[in-house]
């Protein structure tokens, strides 16, 4: 008798499913990675990399660029420094920047699998809820912050800090502050403030939450974790005393980052933008509220937000107070910039768009199960929006192919607009055609030619020289290897280098009109002798669209006109051969 052979599935054993969610893991973190790839694979130096990377070279090797002002400057990140400065040594800067990507959007993509997986544990939605982080992030900003970008210590730090968020959405708490305090000695100020965010969170939790003393050693241990972020902060202010240390804070928010720091100068649209995404977060957490998952991870987004709420109670109060006691405008700056340094807008800025798109998924996988075809074309509709985000970033990069700190600092008529499938807009004012020439230079051309010369003065002049730089650029040291004296994006971190920066850059590139439109080659060949031996540079580069005055100085680049139409290199006459 033959026994009957059943027809009933088997179940599948736990090694198979976990060798099946490994490979959606797998799977996801990749697709993740390339998602990054395409948002921010833009070719480097992007605007923070050509910031970091150069401060990390002259950190492991401080005879390179030896002199210039922000190099020599005190560190502020020194764990970033440290870990991978000494690739500097072994590769290029270009090959330090894609390796740094690499392992940058690998931790990202990572740590944002793990915790979209943390809210809606179903494969393949993590993939949409980074598209539509990107989306959100790109479009509905108001303090210009992003957590998706170069090889920063910041985004090293945001890549801890969603680890941080996973562990509080699973209800890991002691982990979250072990990975926030993590976060910190990459970037203090990320760190820091998630640290906050989460202790306003864990406030908010209710009987759910784990005791304080609990939680205690993750605290003691997420500082100790923190303290490489920390003490080299502390240190940036020592020696200063209060005028300076007040006058250094405020050149660097009012002077150089109110756009980061100062809530009343972000425009209208920045305003209306961010305050639609913030309703519909809000909308979208409630209707959510009973799921545990999502309502933990949005009472962290309260509590960046309460941290954001008391910025623009900073700001103005200050203005009021400037108006209620007839304070002038520099004496509120000076009363409010210490306070405003500290980046009240940044976690939130970067973490609401975040949350919105995890929340938005959990929502919408819920939808399925009670309006299936309404989520349907939520769903469809997500997917476009996102993906078309994703296409008009591609294609203006290749429209024009160079790298964001060009673009930053030296925008040309083909830059590409900051809003969808916008007109390019020209650039007159500031830029002119070259001599012979009825048209501006691309922005491919601009960058061949910076190349040459910078390639020539890295060939051909001595490795201790300094240079007075043209002012729009960012990337003289990335590209060149020479010391220059200032630029603007280079700011200093210390108080004492803060101000010797201003100064320099005042000296060099006066606010008048006719230095705005000219350049250096607004002063006199005199004048341009006397403010090199001031700042002890052997050499003169002028951007040749920027001004046409002929110069007598000394010419060393090029040798004939045709060999680089857009710059000149002037060696300075030492005082003997002066005449």
């Amino acid at each position: 008798m033959t026994s009957a052979v059943s027809t009933a599935p088997q179940p599948i054993e736990p090694p198979a499913l976990e060798r099946a969610s490994l490979r959606w893991a797998v799977f996801e973190v990749l697709w993740l990675f390339l998602l990054f790839y395409l948002y921010a694979g833009s070719p480097p130096p992007d605007a923070g990399e050509s910031h970091y990377l150069v401060k990390a070279k002259h950190y492991w090797n401080p005879a390179w660029c030896a002199g210039d002002l922000f190099l020599e400057s005190q560190d502020a990140h020194f764990t970033y420094y440290w870990t991978f400065g000494w690739l500097t040594q072994q590769f290029s800067l270009e090959a330090c920047a894609w390796i740094g990507r690499v392992l940058t959007w690998l931790l990202l993509a990572c740590s944002w699998r793990r915790l979209s997986f943390a809210i809606l544990s179903r494969p393949l939605w993590s993939i949409l809820s980074a598209a539509l982080l990107l989306l959100l992030a790109r479009n509905f900003n108001w303090a210009r912050e992003q957590a998706i970008g170069g090889f920063e210590a910041k985004t090293i730090a945001y890549g801890l800090v969603f680890l941080a968020l996973e562990s509080v959405v699973r209800q890991r708490w002691p982990s979250a502050f072990l990975w926030a305090g993590a976060a910190g000695a990459f970037h203090v100020l990320v760190g820091g403030w998630t640290v906050v965010a989460l202790v306003l969170a864990w406030a908010l939790s209710g009987s759910s939450r784990p005791s304080v003393w609990s939680l205690m050693p993750a605290l003691i241990g997420g500082l100790v974790l923190a303290l490489p972020g920390i003490v080299p902060t502390l240190n940036l202010m020592r020696g200063a005393g209060p005028d300076v240390a007040g006058e250094a804070a405020r050149i660097y928010v009012f002077d150089r980052l109110p756009h980061h720091l100062v809530f009343h100068t972000f425009g209208t649209w920045y305003y209306l933008r961010h305050g639609l995404l913030f309703l519909a977060s809000l909308v979208i957490a409630w209707r959510l509220w009973t799921h545990d998952q999502a309502r933990r991870l949005s009472l962290v987004i309260v509590g960046a937000a309460t941290i954001a709420v008391f910025g623009i109670l900073i700001d103005l109060a200050g203005l009021m107070n400037m108006q209620i006691e007839g304070r002038s405008l520099l004496e509120y700056q000076l009363r409010v910039a210490p306070r405003l340094r500290l980046y009240w807008f940044r976690l939130e800025d970067a973490l609401l768009p975040a949350a919105t798109a995890l929340v938005f998924v959990a929502w919408l996988s819920r939808l399925q199960m009670s309006r299936p075809l309404r989520a349907n074309w939520l769903l469809i509709a997500a997917m476009v929006t996102a993906g078309l985000n994703i296409a008009d970033l591609c294609y203006w990069r290749s429209q024009v192919r160079v790298p964001d700190s060009v673009i930053q600092q030296r925008p040309t008529f083909d830059s590409r607009p900051r809003w969808w499938l916008d007109e390019p807009r020209p650039i007159s004012r500031m830029f002119r055609p070259l001599p012979g020439s009825d048209r501006l230079l691309t922005a491919e051309e601009w960058l061949a030619h910076w190349q040459d010369v910078c390639r020539w003065i890295n060939e051909q002049t001595p490795a201790e020289a300094r240079f007075m730089t043209p002012r729009r650029q960012q990337t003289f040291t990335w590209y060149a290897g020479r010391a220059q004296v200032a630029s603007w994006k280079d700011i200093p971190q210390d108080a004492r280098s803060i101000i010797a920066w201003k100064r320099a850059l005042d000296d060099l590139y006066p606010n008048v009109d006719s230095h705005w439109r000219e350049d250096l080659a607004a002063f006199s060949d005199g004048e341009l002798v006397v403010l090199a031996r001031r700042y002890e540079c052997q050499y003169i580069v002028i951007d040749r669209t920027r001004s046409s005055r002929r110069i007598e100085l000394p010419s060393v680049y090029p040798l004939y006109r045709e060999e680089n139409p857009a710059f000149e290199v002037f060696r300075v006459p030492t005082e003997k051969a002066a005449p």
